[in-house]
């Protein structure tokens, strides 16, 4: 009694490989985009401390302009 041969479909391995690094790919740039965005806040903060200290010096020297000129 011979048993019968059994048709075993081949492993798409190329196919899985692809399907792993699909979530791979989507998980890095997510981390990328996570750590640019923290580096433009940080400049971003960086430029509103700087222009917040410009507009105060100006408000300071038009007060101290119209404190002399009455």
């Amino acid at each position: 009694m011979s048993q019968p041969e059994v048709n075993k479909k081949p492993i798409p391995w190329k196919l899985m490989a692809f399907g792993l690094f699909i979530p791979v790919f989507i998980l890095g740039m997510a981390l990328l985009a996570a750590k640019s965005d923290a580096e433009n806040k940080k400049q971003y903060d960086l430029e509103r401390a700087e222009i917040q200290k410009r507009v105060e010096l100006r408000q300071q020297r038009e007060a101290a302009a119209q404190a002399k000129s009455e």
